[in-house]
């Protein structure tokens, strides 16, 4: 098995995140890092937790309570090895879809899920659904059933996945206000060579007004953005 040792610097310390080939965390996780503040004793959960860094994060931060939730097996014997190498192994980690497993009540919901539109099914590790929100919607309406009043969701939505409706859904339940924003480039072959048609099915999205993005001097780019909403 390949396998890397990734260094994160945080504001709790140095985290360390051993990297499958095709599970890791990348430069979003980095994004929820630098700007989400996490609080001390919080009771946390991760949907689609994947190597587990988020929920290391929250861990380090101070959290009463750290559960991390995935589909997937593989996912979860990674993050329990990076709780362990972190000595974070009071973080509960458990198979399963979304926030199903937790019984709650949360304080905290912090989610990083796939949601690229694509015109397909294809891997789970990036499909959303046609317009690539299936799964943050279900995440809003799950994390507003879970959460105390007060608790908050940290939710990362890329601009190709329909951003106002996911901005109208997730305003019914929550306060929400925008963390931070960055630019992220990408180009048709990036998208093309995950399944075939996807940038032309974006194109059509956006000509929809169910994606934004743009172009500029250094090529076609898309917002990542970090929102916080608290649940009214």
């Amino acid at each position: 098995m390949n396998e890397q040792i990734a260094i994160h610097q945080t504001a709790w310390g140095q985290l360390e995140e051993v990297e499958l080939p095709n599970l890791h965390s990348d430069h979003a996780t980095r994004f929820f890092m630098e700007f989400f503040p996490f609080r001390k004793g919080e009771r946390v959960a991760e949907p689609g937790c994947g190597s587990g860094v988020l929920s290391i994060a929250a861990a380090m931060a101070g959290a009463a309570e750290v559960t991390g939730i995935d589909i997937s097996s593989e996912a979860i014997e990674l993050a329990r090895r990076n709780a362990k190498i972190n000595h974070q192994e009071q973080i509960r980690f458990l198979e399963g879809s979304l926030l199903e497993p937790v019984a709650g009540p949360l304080d905290l919901v912090v989610a990083l899920l796939p949601h690229k539109p694509a015109p397909r099914p294809f891997d789970a590790r990036y499909y959303g659904g046609d317009d690539g929100t299936d799964l943050l919607l279900a995440v809003i309406e799950q994390a507003g059933q879970k959460l105390v009043p007060g608790g908050r969701l940290g939710l990362y939505v890329n601009s190709i996945a329909n951003p106002q409706r996911v901005l109208q859904e997730f305003s019914r339940q929550f306060a929400v206000r925008l963390l931070g924003e960055k630019k992220r480039y990408f180009t048709r072959e990036e998208f093309d060579d995950l399944t075939p048609g996807m940038f032309t099915h974006l194109e059509n999205q956006r000509r929809k007004g169910a994606a934004e993005f743009a172009q500029d001097e250094q090529g076609l780019y898309f917002s990542a953005r970090l929102y916080e909403g608290t649940c009214l």
